[in-house]
Order: C-alpha cells, then structure tokens, then sequence
C-alpha cells in the first residue's frame, strides 16, 4: 500500500464528494480511487466514508482524518519543495578540503567573490595536505593536485598547471648551471614528498619523454617551504608557475633547463556521489573552472 497516494486519494474524494472526479483529476480508473479508500480504511481500522447510490460523505471520524490528512500533505509538500530548491539554489553549508599552499594562493582570492555571488551559501574550509576522508569527515568536495589514487570518488577535471625547473643565480653561480638532465645529478634537488614520483623527475625534451633519479639533503611536503628553500639557494627545484612566477621577475630565482618541461600537474574536484550533487557543490565547480582558467 502506498499510504501517501492513499491519502491523497481520500483527499480529493472528501473535497469533490465524487470517485468519478477524482478519478478524472489523477488519471486513475474509478475502481482503483474506490481501492485506494478501502485500503486506507483497512489500514486504519476506521470507516471514513458514507457511501450511497447518489452521494458520499464523510463519516465523523473522516471529518477529523480529513483535517489531520491535508496538514500531513501539506506539510510533506512543502518539505519536498525545499528540498527541489536546495537542488536548484546553493544553501547550506559547502565543506571543502584544499591542499593549504595551492588553496592560500589559487583558490582563497576567489573565495570572496564566489560568497557574494552565493549570498546564501555558507562555507567551512579545510585547509591541510594530508589525505582527508570525505564520507568519513562529511567534507562535500575537496580540491586535489596531481596524480589521483582514489577511485571511489568522482572527479572532475577543472584545470592544470605547469611546473619548471628552477635555482637561484647564488646557488648557480657557486654550483654551476646544469645544461642536461644528466647534470642534475651532481646538484643538490630539493625533493617535494607529495608527489607519488618524489625523487624520479619526468619531463618533455627534445626527444620526448625522459626522466632522471635526483637526490639532495632537503625532502618537504609544502609547496610553500620547497619555494622558500629555493630562496634561501638550497638547491634546484620543479616548482609550480604560479608559486615562482613572481620571484623570477623580480630576478630572484632563474628558470634552468627551459627545453626540458616537468609533467604539468591536473586539478580536480573530488566528490562522493554519481548522482543528485547538490547544487552547492555544482555551482563551486562551475565556478573554479571558470576562475582558474580565464
């Protein structure tokens, strides 16, 4: 028994005072209307309607279900409403998990703009590099750089970057500029631990792919202390554009081995379900995708 179509049903009979018309409104036979009210009867133990040849009407206890049964729609309804909204307008609280470098610098300057344009969205950032249970911490998305090892989340694609390779001009002028891959392994490199890679670095070069086993005193796990190593002429480092670019205008740091070009790195945003996303999380990464690739 589909105790909501049921009382649905009964609904519009006390409201008509006619199977006829009820059947017609529906789109059901009369016989399945007269059906729906005696298994509503049957559930409830109760008579709930008079019925003669030429009229029906509700009997005293029907009168009061009537009543109960109409708030009970209504109120279903209107829940069901929202719940269609929260679908179609971001609401709610949106918890996303960001690597912290990556999120400080590409993802929080647009943060402002995307909570004005959202104005009833509410956002809890988790900002940290290690891996973060999604179903288990209840984070809705998380923003990922680089290789992807779970599948059993969804990903969508919403940019990419490219990394270079990178030294001082102290650090060259006291260690020599390497010419070649093979050159690298007379230089201290700076290792970033994140990277499923580590210490084999892969590039394009003039004859495809190539890659060459590195070593050096220093390993990190943020890009930020990998950039602030550089600075301070530890070594050579892959580093992304966006955390060096600045620097290397500035003349701080020089880009080395131009014709050899690091594996650029994806970005996605990871979610758990297939299907019915909510509307917050479809709207964030409709948004980032624009806001990361202009």
């Amino acid at each position: 028994m589909n105790l909501f179509l049921s009382m649905s049903v009964f609904r519009r009979v006390a409201e008509t005072e006619s199977f006829s018309e009820t059947a017609r409104e529906l789109g059901l036979s009369q016989p399945t209307v007269s059906k729906h009210i005696s298994a509503l009867e049957d559930h409830l133990k109760v008579k709930l309607l008079n019925r003669s040849t030429r009229q029906l009407s509700l009997t005293e206890i029907g009168r009061q279900y009537y009543v109960q049964c109409t708030h009970i729609l209504d109120e279903l309804s209107a829940t069901q409403a929202t719940i269609r909204d929260h679908q179609l307008v971001p609401s709610g609280t949106l918890r996303i998990n960001l690597p912290v470098t990556f999120g400080e610098v590409e993802i929080v300057p647009h943060i402002w703009k995307f909570l004005s344009q959202y104005p009833e969205l509410n956002l809890d950032l988790i900002m940290v590099d290690h891996y973060v249970d999604l179903v288990k911490e209840g984070v809705d998305c998380a923003i990922r750089v680089g290789p992807l090892t779970d599948s059993s989340l969804i990903a969508r694609k919403i940019g990419s970057f490219q990394r270079i390779t990178v030294a001082t001009p102290e650090y060259l002028a006291k260690f020599g500029e390497p010419n070649n891959l093979s050159d690298l392994k007379d230089h201290d490199c700076i290792v970033f631990t994140l990277l499923t890679t580590r210490d084999d670095w892969q590039f394009t070069g003039p004859k495809g792919p190539e890659s060459i086993q590195v070593h050096g005193r220093l390993s990190v796990n943020n890009p930020r202390m990998m950039h602030d190593a550089v600075l301070e002429h530890v070594g050579i480092a892959v580093i992304p554009t966006w955390l060096i670019d600045d620097d290397i205008k500035k003349g701080n740091v020089k880009q080395i081995l131009s014709e050899y070009r690091p594996r650029s790195m994806d970005i996605h945003v990871l979610y758990p379900q297939r299907q019915f996303v909510p509307a917050k999380v479809r709207c964030f990464i409709d948004y980032f995708q624009q806001a990361l690739n202009p």
